[in-house]
């Protein structure tokens, strides 16, 4: 009967996993639990796994249905971030012999593409975006003024309040850019409202899965049938039993009940 319960639970599980689809796939460790957080505030079940495409990467995986909300829903939110190179992948690129002009943009464009991960490695980032005016310098022109250094950063957050300060994230920039000014970054912040979550698409938890209120009807009713399939099948199971111990034992009786044969005697050689 375990056995039976198991099996029950083994091709419920498997028909569940049927009905998911992904629908990111190829994300780092981080980056996919933003992704189910952000699913799970709005309503929507998820579950992360190993990427089998991909070593060493994940995917998150909903219900078929609820797969078109999933990807509204992350796109609301900036999910998943886009891939920045950063500062070393930004030098790995680029001509053999790179000119002066080309290797200063790409020492900005790293610089940018590693404060944006930084900002938005914070919890109740939903994205961000660094913007850095740092104009080269001739260093063969020594009488000209050295030209102002600016930056601009958009930052998204979830809740009323940023999870930083716009001075802290001045303070940041400037950090990172040699003769930038925390005067010179201009921040903005912009709260990203959260979804209304309708009664449909509140959560709700049966046993160890949660789902949401409109497919736990059908749930309870994909469990109801696989217990009764069980309940079936133990009974045919236990009807056959007693059959065949029924059949045992009436072969029995009537072996016992059978005459005596005598045995025939041999005839002797001449």
């Amino acid at each position: 009967m375990r056995l039976r319960g198991f099996v029950g639970i083994g091709l419920l599980c498997a028909l569940a996993a049927a009905c998911s689809v992904p629908v990111v796939a190829g994300l780092e460790d981080g980056d996919a639990n933003r992704v189910v957080v952000a699913l799970e505030q709005s309503g929507v079940a998820s579950e992360k796994e190993r990427d089998p495409d991909q070593e060493s990467a994940y995917r998150v995986m909903v219900a078929r249905d609820d797969a078109s909300t999933a990807l509204s829903i992350l796109a609301d939110e900036g999910l998943p971030p886009r891939a920045a190179p950063g500062l070393l992948e930004a030098l790995g690129k680029g001509s053999l012999v790179p000119s002066r002009t080309a290797e200063h943009a790409r020492v900005v464009a790293g610089t940018g593409d590693e404060l944006e991960r930084s900002l938005i490695g914070l919890d109740g980032v939903v994205s961000a975006r660094v913007h850095l005016g740092v104009p080269g310098r001739d260093p063969l022109a020594f009488d000209e003024k050295a030209p102002i250094a600016t930056a601009s950063v958009l930052l998204r957050h979830r809740g009323p309040t940023p999870p930083i300060s716009a001075s802290e994230v001045q303070r940041l920039v400037a950090g990172a850019v040699p003769g930038l000014a925390p005067d010179e970054v201009s921040v903005v912040m912009l709260p990203v409202a959260p979804r209304p979550r309708t009664a449909e698409r509140q959560l709700a938890r049966l046993g160890p899965l949660t789902v949401t209120h409109a497919s736990l009807f059908a749930l309870r009713t994909m469990i109801g049938v696989a217990v009764l399939v069980s309940a079936a099948l133990l009974a045919c199971v236990v009807g056959l039993l007693f059959r065949l111990r029924r059949t045992e034992q009436a072969l029995r009786d009537a072996a016992s009940e059978a005459p005596d044969v005598p045995a025939r005697p041999r005839r002797g050689t001449m």
